[in-house]
This record gives C-alpha cells, sequence and structure tokens, in this order.
C-alpha cells in the first residue's frame, strides 16, 4: 500500500480517545469516528489538551475514507455486561460503506481467540492487512498510552511488519509475534492473571480481618521476599471492563478444547461472592449489637482508584448490594456525577454525622483515613483487609 498519510480511530471511548491522543501527540493526521456524539464530545475535551494537528472527530462512517490506518477501539462488551462482539459485527457491517481501497487495520481491543482471523475473512478483500495489537492502558496512574509497550500480531508478516514500524512512529516498544493467536491470548493471560490473583488476595484479606490482623501488614512482610512473589492489594473485588470479564473468553477457549480450567473458573465466581463475603462479615459485626439496620458510609464509587469512571465498580455494586439491608451514603469527591446512580445518595466531602459503620471500599489520593475514623466505632478497611473496632457500636446510638 501506499505511504501512510492519515490515521483513523473508531471508537471513543476511554482507550480510542487515548489512541487517538497518541497518534495527534505523533503528528499524524488523524479522524476520530463514534457512532455516540456524546462520545465524540467527550474525546474533543481530551484531545485539546495534546499538541499536534487537531484531529477530524465525526460520526459519518464515510469520513474514514481518508484513513490509511484503521484502529479499531470498539466495545467487547454488551450494555448489559456479558462479553459480547457485536459492535464488531455492527461496524464490519457499516465498513462496506467505505471505499474500497487497501488499508492497515489494526484492533486494539481485547479479544477472543481467533477473532483477528475471522474478522479478517469477513472483511474481504479489505481484509489483506489486518493486525492486533491490544491495548494496556492504567487510568488514574498518569500514564500515557504510548508509555506502556504493546504486543503485536497479525495475519501476514506484510501487516505486522508495517504496524510495528507505524507504532515505532509514535515512540511505542513493540514485541511483535507469531501467530496472531499469541497476540490475542497474552492479552487474556494478563488479565486472568489479575484476576486469579485478585480474587485470592481477597479471600486471604477476609481470613485476616476475621483472626484479627491486618492484610497489609502480611502482604508487605511477604514482599520482602526477593524472588517468587508479587505483592497484590485486596479490595472489594476486581472491577472495571476488563478484568473480572475478559477471562470469560480464555474459559470459552477452553470448552471449545474440550478442557477445563477450574483454578480460573473459581476465580470469575469468587470475585463476584467478595461482595456478599464482605455484607455477611458486616451483618456479623453490626449485630452483636443488635443493629439489623444500620446507617453504612461506603468509601469510593469508582472502579480505580484517582478515576473518576464508576462504569462495572465493583465498589458501585458493594454499596448497592449493601442497601438492600441498610441505609447507605456513598462518599467519593472524584467520581463522576453525571453517571452516578440515582437510587444511592452521593456526596463530595466527608459528612458530618455518625455511622454505624465505614467501609472503605476504595481509596484514592489523601483519603483522609483519620478523619473517617470518628466517624463510627467500626471501620472496614477493605484496602488494607483491616477491621478497626473503637468501642462497643451502641454506645453512640
Amino acid at each position: 500500500m501506499n505511504a501512510i498519510s492519515t490515521i483513523g480511530v473508531v471508537g471513543l471511548g476511554t482507550i480510542g480517545s487515548q489512541e487517538l491522543a497518541l497518534w495527534q501527540r505523533s503528528g499524524h493526521q488523524t479522524v476520530g469516528y463514534d457512532i455516540s456524539e456524546d462520545q465524540v464530545e467527550a474525546a474533543r475535551d481530551i484531545i485539546k489538551a495534546n499538541s499536534g494537528p487537531a484531529p477530524r472527530l465525526t460520526t459519518r462512517i464515510t469520513d474514514l475514507n481518508e484513513a490509511d490506518v484503521l484502529i479499531l477501539c470498539l466495545p467487547n462488551l454488551a450494555p448489559t455486561g456479558e462479553n459480547s462482539m457485536a459492535a464488531f459485527d455492527h461496524f464490519s457491517g457499516d465498513a462496506r460503506a467505505l471505499d474500497e481501497k487497501e488499508r492497515l487495520w489494526i484492533l486494539a481491543s481485547t479479544l477472543p481467540i481467533g477473532f483477528t482471523r475471522e474478522l479478517a475473512a469477513r472483511l474481504g478483500d479489505q481484509g489483506r492487512l489486518v493486525a492486533h495489537a491490544p491495548e494496556r492502558f492504567d487510568p488514574g496512574r498518569g500514564t500515557e498510552l504510548g508509555e506502556i509497550p504493546r504486543v503485536v500480531g497479525a495475519t501476514s508478516a506484510e501487516a505486522l511488519n508495517m504496524t510495528v514500524e507505524l507504532y515505532k512512529r509514535a515512540g511505542v516498544t513493540t514485541h511483535p509475534v507469531d501467530p496472531v493467536e499469541v497476540a490475542e491470548a497474552s492479552k487474556l493471560l494478563e488479565n486472568s492473571f489479575r484476576l486469579v490473583n485478585i480474587a485470592f488476595i481477597n479471600e486471604f484479606a477476609e481470613l485476616c480481618r476475621r483472626i484479627g490482623i491486618t492484610a497489609a501488614d502480611v502482604i508487605d512482610a511477604a514482599a520482602t521476599k526477593p524472588f517468587a512473589f508479587m505483592a497484590h492489594q485486596p479490595g472489594v473485588g476486581a472491577g472495571g471492563t476488563c478484568i473480572p470479564t475478559m477471562p470469560r473468553y480464555l474459559l470459552d477457549a477452553a470448552k471449545e478444547s474440550g478442557l477445563k480450567m477450574p483454578i480460573l473458573q473459581d476465580a470469575v465466581t469468587g470475585n463476584q461472592q467478595i461482595i456478599e463475603r464482605v455484607a455477611e462479615h458486616l451483618r456479623g459485626l453490626l449485630s452483636a449489637s443488635g443493629i439489623s439496620r444500620g446507617r453504612v458510609l461506603v468509601v469510593g464509587a469508582a472502579y480505580k482508584p484517582n478515576y473518576p469512571d464508576a462504569r462495572a465498580s465493583a465498589a458501585l455494586a458493594f454499596a448497592h448490594g449493601l442497601a438492600a439491608h441498610h441505609s447507605v451514603l456513598v462518599y467519593d469527591p472524584i467520581v463522576d456525577a453525571a453517571r452516578f446512580p440515582k437510587d444511592i445518595e452521593l456526596v463530595r466531602a466527608i459528612p458530618d454525622e455518625r455511622f454505624d459503620a465505614v467501609v472503605i471500599a476504595l481509596k484514592h489520593r489523601n483519603t483522609d483515613i483519620a478523619a473517617l475514623r470518628k466517624l463510627s466505632p467500626i471501620l472496614i478497611d477493605l484496602v488494607r483487609g483491616a477491621v478497626e473496632v473503637s468501642e462497643s457500636i451502641s454506645t453512640h446510638k
């Protein structure tokens, strides 16, 4: 194909907006496309802060005709939370409206094993050059997309080389692999590794809370071993649209191969049970003083520390679960209030009232633990795996 002059990004959610900003900063001409006008406007706010040529943002698919490269950052979940490639199905149908010319297609979303080749076949003559470069982005830590190495696989050596050279232009380190299924499986392994360890450390933290020691102290002690240990921190479970959901694609692949993966399956199930285990522990602590329906402050509602997005948040799911049995107030100073559910009360500042219990589900920077400790005789810090009971619960009633 001819020299690459314009890069198109399809899907302007969290990852698509970051991908678009990466190519803008590298000085390329870019066009960003999404079917949602709201996503286009949100992306506009992100790219304002970047140097480089301003991207063209659009909801018209034909505006992608000028692009020599199309990077697909499409969702892989249904609105109800199930794994779904419907967005790719929809776009591959809409892509028939594009002018027929040879393009490089790069799939940046997390994919089931085998999907890259499947989509290439679906694209027909336009699918000669298809690559997979799964995104790695850690929102809330101040790390830009281009600072994280990318695994790259492709359906042909030509597409692989083109993709590696393209990302090199943006200063991105790449790790090329062959066949393309290695790239697909590597991202699923990364997510599954995290889920297994998060599920286990939360089980361990629950044990520590019940026997009266702090999980974080134990983890810090174990982490002094300079080999064969990787510290993971407890919490209210893995949230977001990636770690708790993408391992299902590995389970699907195992099922198709006639294989069972009980450890991974237990991690998926265990992650879903963490919320109920913590809620049960809290019920026990409150019932010891005759409280059946308490006033509970849940600290943190976003899905990650220092990031405002509450989509698929485990902390928010925990608050919802508690609200079925207790009067719940959520405190989070940075979560996106515009998208926060209306059935739970949210406050931005530490409230000036007493509670039967305070549960820290998630900590942003500068969370004032000392101030929270004063609000209740019970403080459950899920991030440290600790329970503090400072007085008889009934004394403040």
